[in-house]
């Protein structure tokens, strides 16, 4: 122990006596250990930490599968899920989820809450107990008995003040009366169904279907929620859902032919889509650490050339190799050390920045911060780096030539072959490594350019959206609904500014969309399991004009199109071309639904508008057809405006347009389409941005390393130089010299490095869009852009080496 401390004192006396080296030094070690300890921190939150429900590895989503599609954890209809929740004997407990946007009223301004109908059973399946009140009972999933609410904590404070009364009392939703059962605990945080939630729910009631009203094949319940029985696995759970799903086919083969039943981990479900991403990063911060390990080598590597000298007296008067080592390793631990810290204190700054970025994209990113686990990770990757930087130049400064560094007049800094070796070879590592984060970040950048290029099928430019619900008290049959829109729609054309007002049911790039079965007169029917299906939207004669969506054939929708009049459809130019390839569908019929009901009767195509990418920008458009809303109203009516100025002045003029025509009716999730377009790339936008740091971050260590051993290595030769230069050498032989060699380097790491790059392929191809993992001009143009920036970095010291005076360069030592 004594020695350890005589170490420790004499390794920071020496860091000490030289502050610019430690400083580079500690500053680059920084750089990596706090990007390694940012996006740690987010691994950690996102995909380490637990669920924060008791016993969360229980904890499993359900949901219906398309066995012909192979999609999974889908939608399914309540008669499945009771079948579901009566059959299986591996969950505890069972519960649906389906989303629900009630409007609250009656006291203060009108408001759209985010909120689930849930079973009874939903949060003794979370094992959540109410801070006040109770949850829901069993009997209140029967219709007709469930106007009853639970709230969250945030919404008794937010909205009621923290009534301590407020269980017992009765809140408007939606127009009907509900009984505040219970408010949950302050912690409770309600799991997020990341593919239909986007906002945390505040609010639940009942689910309470009226199956008298709901066909088996409606299958429109969002997700469900289940907890496995202590000892059963996902796989055993998975198993016997699936022979259900079987006696489910076989019982209804008209609605279920093709349907089955798939869970997940709740946890696995909610990270899915961002995992890969996560690790990515942490590969590319990995790599980042490496490159400043290599750095830092290079410098201990040459001052322990300067250090040659009293290493091998130390030797010569006794110390063996391995007190050598340890000493210069303490050292190496001290500067690790000092790195961690500082790289601790930029974490903490990185973290911020991270959730600013990827709060749109990151789901539990709200639950970042230290903890045992991130300080454990930090402090051993700060002793790992520490043993990895200084391993090496400790090794060779250890074995010292004691015959050559002790003779008189024998250059103290000489350094050997091996050194100069390592050097190099550590600076093509930094080229290589540097290369792949550059080509993988060149890849991401470009496919997210051509994503941005995409054309989503209208102009979002100038046009606001607002989302209007109507609740079935205040407006329960077609007439009033449409009046209500009609006199909306009125007075927002009327506004100053305004070019054109639309509706519709789902607003593009959303990812919400409604489906439905396709059937065309006078084609063969298909079989039930082979009907197509399409995309449904109701809208109003002005959307496709606030929209720019291009009307091809035929007309839009006008005053021809109301109640009583003659049914009609527009459809999508990919649905004209599917299903009339070689004909004007125009004066065609279609049928959505069962052809064979009275409720579901044939519609006369007037139109074929261009295809919107209604899910994304990334997913090719879907068969699609538009239904005026003034024959099939709606409830839910999504409001856009065109302006002709920025559309944001135009919220409140809008906002009291819709009041104008019920003041208690709200209005919600205000937005300009620009901003809908760019939400829907943030994840994508989020890991360009977030690799294409860490690749700069990169390069520019890796220039730096370059810059640096390109100066050692002048400083070194200057007695060479000195000696070519009074044969005659000129100041351009000079350069190429230094040059040459630095080049060389280069070429070589580019060479690695493009290796790496086209094994990397496999893993980043699914991030790209529009762009070949291979793409050649982006492996052509990283390593003309590495090679212009390491020609700049050796540019300076090799030119610094041609001012050398020939007679100072013979003297120098």
């Amino acid at each position: 122990m004594g020695t350890l401390w005589q170490d420790l004192r004499y390794g920071a006396r020496t860091l000490l006596k030289r502050p610019g080296f430690t400083l580079v030094a500690v500053l680059t070690l920084a750089l990596g250990i706090g990007a390694n300890a940012a996006i740690f921190t987010v691994v950690n939150a996102v995909l380490l930490r637990p669920l924060p429900y008791q016993q969360p590895e229980q904890l499993v989503r359900i949901g219906g599968s398309n066995l012909q599609k192979g999609t999974t954890l889908g939608t399914f209809s309540p008669q499945d899920f009771y079948d579901w929740r009566a059959r299986n004997t591996v969950f505890e407990s069972m519960a649906a989820y389906d989303g629900w946007s009630p409007s609250l009223t009656g006291t203060g301004e009108p408001e759209r809450l985010a909120a689930g109908r849930v079973s009874a059973s939903f949060f003794d399946v979370l094992r959540a107990r109410p801070a006040l009140g109770r949850s829901f009972l069993p009997s209140e999933e029967e219709r007709g008995n469930h106007l009853v609410a639970v709230l969250s904590y945030g919404l008794w404070q937010r909205r009621f003040g923290a009534n301590p009364k407020i269980v017992g009392q009765t809140i408007m939703l939606n127009g009907f009366g509900y009984t505040v059962v219970g408010v949950m605990a302050r912690d409770f945080e309600p799991p997020r169904f990341s593919d239909i939630d986007f906002e945390r729910p505040e609010l639940w009631a009942p689910f309470a279907p009226d199956l008298s009203q709901w066909s088996r094949s409606g299958r429109a319940v969002d997700a469900g929620i289940a907890r496995l029985k202590p000892g059963v696995s996902t796989e055993q759970a998975q198993a016997e859902m699936t022979a259900i799903g079987l006696q489910l086919q076989q019982q209804y083969p008209d609605s279920n032919a093709n349907s089955g039943v798939s869970i997940a981990s709740l946890q696995d479900q909610l990270v899915r889509s961002i995992r890969p991403a996560l690790f990515v990063f942490l590969a590319a911060v990995g790599f980042v650490l490496l490159i400043a390990c290599a750095n830092v080598a290079n410098l201990l590597l040459a001052r322990a050339a300067t250090r040659q000298r009293e290493i091998a007296i130390r030797t010569a008067l006794g110390a063996g190799r391995w007190r050598i080592m340890r000493q210069l390793l303490t050292e190496s631990l001290l500067l690790a050390i000092m790195g961690g810290v500082l790289g601790l204190l930029l974490a903490l700054w990185a973290t911020d920045f991270l959730v600013a970025l990827g709060s749109d994209s990151i789901p539990h990113l709200g639950r970042i911060g230290l903890d045992a686990r991130v300080l454990s990770f930090t402090m051993a990757l700060t002793v790992l780096t520490g043993i990895i930087f200084g391993l090496v130049p400790a090794l060779q400064a250890s074995k010292p030539d004691l015959n050559e560094t002790l003779k008189d007049g024998g250059r103290s800094a000489t350094g050997g072959a091996s050194r100069q070796r390592m050097r190099s070879f550590l600076v093509v590592s930094e080229i290589a490594i540097s290369l792949l984060l550059l080509v993988g970040a060149g890849l991401l950048i470009k496919s997210f350019l051509r994503l941005q290029q995409v054309n989503p099928g209208f102009d979002p430019h100038n046009v606001l959206a607002m989302y209007v619900f109507l609740p079935g008290a205040k407006y329960p049959d077609d007439a009033k609904q449409v009046a209500f829109f009609d006199q909306v729609e009125q007075r927002a054309a009327a506004l100053p500014g305004v070019e054109a007002v639309g509706m519709v049911s789902n607003l593009p790039i959303s990812g919400n969309y409604d489906r439905v079965s396709f059937y065309v007169e006078g084609q063969p029917v298909p079989s039930p399991a082979d009907v197509p299906d399409i995309e449904r939207y109701y809208v109003n004669g002005g959307y496709f004009r606030a929209m720019s969506i291009p009307l091809l054939a035929g007309r839009a929708f006008g005053t021809q199109d109301r109640a009583g009049a003659p049914l009609s459809v527009i459809i999508g130019e990919t649905t004209a071309r599917r299903f009339w390839p070689n004909e004007s569908p125009l004066g065609k019929r279609i049928n959505t639904g069962n052809p064979e009901s009275p409720d579901n009767p044939w519609r006369t195509v007037v139109g074929v508008v261009g295809d919107v990418r209604h899910y994304a920008l990334d997913i090719a458009p879907a068969p699609q057809l538009y239904l005026p809303y003034t024959q099939s109203p709606s409830q839910q009516m999504t409001l856009v405006v065109r302006s002709t100025n920025n559309p944001e002045s135009q919220i409140a003029a809008v906002r009291n347009a819709v009041w104008a025509v019920d003041r208690d009716q709200p209005v919600y999730n205000i937005k300009t389409m620009e901003g809908v377009v760019s939400e829907s790339v943030a994840q994508r936008r989020f890991t360009m941005l977030l690799l294409g740091i860490f690749s700069a971050l990169a390069l520019l260590l890796a220039v730096i390393g370059l810059y640096g051993v390109m100066t050692y290595m002048v400083t070194q030769r200057t007695h060479e130089i000195g000696v070519r230069m009074a044969l005659g050498a000129q100041g351009r032989d000079v350069l190429k010299l230094i040059v040459g060699h630095a080049m060389t380097l280069v070429v070589i790491g580019v060479c690695l490095g493009l290796a790496a790059a086209f094994a990397m392929t496999r893993v980043i191809g699914s991030f790209l869009y529009g762009v070949s993992a291979t793409d050649p001009w982006t492996f052509a143009g990283v390593p003309l852009l590495l090679g212009a920036v390491a020609l700049a970095a050796s540019y300076i010291p090799a030119r610094r080496a041609t001012k050398v005076d020939p007679m100072v360069a013979l003297r120098y030592e």
